[in-house]
């Protein structure tokens, strides 16, 4: 059965999620194709999932009049999904493009070096290895730091929280505000 009248079938209501299924599996590398440039982003396996809506959205806009191959129509849409995906549920800090793929190539070349070397490798081989430097390995880990909640217990000592140890004067929150204020005063007004 082609694609096409995978589609007609769906559209016309006939086993929806069983032809659905049937589309989104014999279009699988297809698919993967499509995603591999956003797997630096997320989870393979969430990609996928998204982009089985995304197919699910371009078979509901698909139109056979056209005289154009379904799959030839489809990335598209799959696209999109993944895209949206991505900007509705990426990290809560958001990182830029580059910096997830050069995250994306440093846990590769990590993974490789501590599996031919049988040890997690130092930043220094990491950075010859990849050909950038040390510095550049450096900031890569730290865009790599997950956020974590200012109520995470310290190490060592589970009765007190990271807000405990901050200053008692000192309100995260009104700091961010007031930064934030300043910045667009800045750029509303010029220096103040």
């Amino acid at each position: 059965m082609t694609n096409e009248e995978l589609v007609k079938r769906i559209r016309g209501g006939s086993l929806v999620s069983d032809n659905m299924q049937l589309l989104y599996e014999k279009n699988l590398p297809l698919i993967k194709q499509c995603i591999k440039l956003y797997a630096a982003y997320e989870p393979i396996e969430d990609l996928l999932q998204e982009s089985y809506f995304g197919l699910y959205e371009a078979v509901q806009h698909y139109e056979t009049s056209e005289n154009v191959l379904f799959m030839t129509y489809a990335p598209y849409w799959i696209r999109q999904a993944v895209i949206r995906y991505i900007e509705k549920c990426g990290s809560t800090v958001k990182i830029p493009g580059n910096a997830r793929q050069k995250i994306a190539k440093y846990k590769k070349a990590v993974e490789k070096l501590a599996r031919v070397r049988g040890m997690v490798p130092a930043d220094s081989e990491v950075a010859a290895y990849m050909g950038i430097s040390v510095k550049q390995v450096q900031d890569i880990k730290i865009y790599m730091q997950s956020v974590v909640s200012l109520d995470t217990p310290l190490t060592g000592n589970e009765d007190m929280a990271i807000t405990d140890a901050l200053q008692a004067d000192f309100s995260v929150e009104d700091e961010t505000i007031d930064k934030s204020m300043l910045n667009t005063l800045k750029m509303n007004y010029g220096a103040l």
